[in-house]
C-alpha cells in the first residue's frame, strides 16, 4: 500500500515571514506547541527554519529576542514533496536522525511531516497486517510473511515473521 506524505503530514506547519523578530518568532511556537518555525517569503516559498533549541540557546545567551529570524535560521533545508512515498522515507529519517522535515510543494510550504506521523502510520499499517494474517486460514509452516512496515528495515536488522516473535507488552507471564 502506498502512503504519500500528503496524507500523514501536518498541514500549514507554524510560519514567519522573513524579519520577524525572534521574540514574535517564539511566541508563535510557545502558542503552537511545536518544535521548530519554519521561515517563509512574501509568496510563502520556504526559505528557513529555525528549532526551539537554538532559539532557547539564542535566548540563554543573549537575553534578548529583538533579532530578526533571518540571523539564526538555517538556509540549507531539505524538503519532501506530498507526493513522495511517506513509508519509502522512514529511513531518511532515521539516518539523518530528523525528527521532521517540511513539505512542500513547487517551492511553497505546505506542510510538515514528523517521525510520529509516519510511526502512527506504520504501527495502524502493522495493525491491519496482524488482522489479515489472523482471519486468513492457517497456511503452511514454511511461508514467511511480513508486515508493510518490515520492507523498510535497514538489511543488517533482523525482520519480524510472525506476531509471536514481537515484544508482548501486555501483563501475561512469559513462559
Amino acid at each position: 500500500m502506498r502512503v504519500r506524505v500528503r496524507d500523514l503530514m501536518t498541514v500549514n506547519p507554524v510560519s514567519v515571514c522573513l524579519g520577524t523578530t525572534l521574540q514574535a518568532a517564539a511566541e508563535q511556537m510557545v502558542q503552537a506547541e511545536a518544535s521548530e518555525i519554519y521561515v517563509v517569503d512574501e509568496l510563502r516559498r520556504l526559505v528557513g527554519v529555525v528549532p526551539e533549541y537554538d532559539l532557547l540557546k539564542y535566548r540563554l545567551t543573549h537575553y534578548h529576542l529583538e533579532a530578526p529570524i533571518d540571523s539564526l535560521m538555517y538556509v540549507q533545508i531539505e524538503s519532501l514533496s506530498p507526493e513522495d512515498d511517506a513509508l519509502q522515507l522512514a529511513s531518511l529519517f532515521r539516518d539523518r536522525r530528523n525528527s521532521c522535515m517540511a513539505v512542500t510543494d513547487n517551492g511553497q510550504l505546505v506542510g510538515k511531516l514528523t517521525c510520529r506521523d509516519l510511526f502512527r502510520a506504520m504501527l495502524t499499517l502493522d495493525a491491519i497486517d496482524d488482522q489479515e494474517q489472523t482471519s486468513k486460514p492457517a497456511s503452511s509452516d514454511k511461508e514467511i510473511t511480513h508486515s508493510a512496515s518490515s520492507t523498510i528495515n535497514p538489511p543488517h536488522l533482523p525482520r519480524y515473521s510472525t506476531p509471536v516473535n514481537r515484544l508482548q507488552l501486555n501483563n501475561s507471564p512469559v513462559k
